[in-house]
């Protein structure tokens, strides 16, 4: 408590740089309030996407690998055929020279 605080109003003019200094005051409180809210929120979404994005993560993981299998078993069985029927493959393979020359000589 202050002495000013003890005189009558009678006594003491109403001062408005007083008035202006509360409101300023104030204004700095509120100020503090919604930056520590912001703060905690900020915190609490970025808890959020991190927890989002690792689950995201974990599962492309698993669907890179399920993939990469599917891949590998397949190149494996391709293989087998061409060593088993090499023809089939030297005729694409050919079919696709051909039809290259035939786009690059016709420019």
């Amino acid at each position: 408590m202050h002495l000013e605080d003890l005189f009558t109003p009678r006594r003491r003019r109403h001062d408005p740089l007083d008035a202006l200094a509360a409101q300023i005051s104030e204004l700095r409180r509120q100020t503090r309030h919604i930056s520590k809210s912001l703060s905690n929120n900020a915190g609490d979404l970025t808890g959020d996407l991190t927890d989002t994005l690792s689950d995201w993560s974990h599962d492309a993981a698993r669907q890179g690998a399920w993939l990469a299998g599917v891949a590998s078993r397949k190149a494996v069985q391709g293989a087998r055929a061409v060593q088993r029927d090499p023809v089939p493959v030297i005729a694409v393979l050919g079919t696709a020279v051909l039809l290259a020359s035939l786009l690059v000589h016709r420019r």
